[in-house]
């Protein structure tokens, strides 16, 4: 039984530059949240309410390419 991994990455939109933190499960992203205050984000990962709206998850995974992967959440 494989168990279910759960990774944050920080995704940076290349042309508007706002920052958001995408939940991926089993390589599969289930939840983005921001964008983020220009200071970042101050909190563990694991305590962000993700915003699962359908509209949102669909806009950045069809346009998953206008992003950048940061180094760091």
């Amino acid at each position: 039984m494989l168990q279910e991994v759960t990774t944050y990455q920080k995704w940076q939109h290349n042309v508007t530059r706002d920052c958001w933190v995408v939940r991926i499960e089993s390589n599969e992203i289930t939840g983005i949240f921001g964008p983020l205050p220009p200071e970042g984000i101050t909190t563990d990962p694991n305590e962000i309410f993700f915003e699962d709206h359908p509209d949102d998850l669909e806009w950045i995974y069809r346009y998953s390419e206008a992003f950048t992967v940061l180094p760091r959440v």
